[in-house]
């Protein structure tokens, strides 16, 4: 009857040890999407981010010489070397 015990014992430290084994690579992949994640959404935040900063730039409305970043910028719609057309 002890050695019945035993057995069950063993068995059911085979079982936990399956069990975290299959955790551990659930854990671990839920790791990498997570990573994969976090990364997708920084590099649409950055693109939203550039969108308003450029709509931000293109507010201001400027003639002919002036210094631009931007086409929108000018009133013409030009903007080459920095500059106005």
């Amino acid at each position: 009857m002890k050695d019945r015990k035993g057995q069950v014992s063993a068995e059911l430290i085979i079982v936990i040890a399956a069990v975290l084994a299959v955790s551990l690579v659930f854990v671990t992949q839920l790791q990498k999407t997570a990573k994969t994640g976090a990364e997708t959404m920084s590099e649409r935040a950055e693109g939203v981010f550039s969108e308003i900063n450029n709509t931000a730039l293109c507010t201001y409305t400027k003639s002919k010489g002036r210094v631009c970043s931007v086409d929108c910028q000018c009133i013409s719609g030009d903007c080459v070397s920095g500059k106005c057309k």
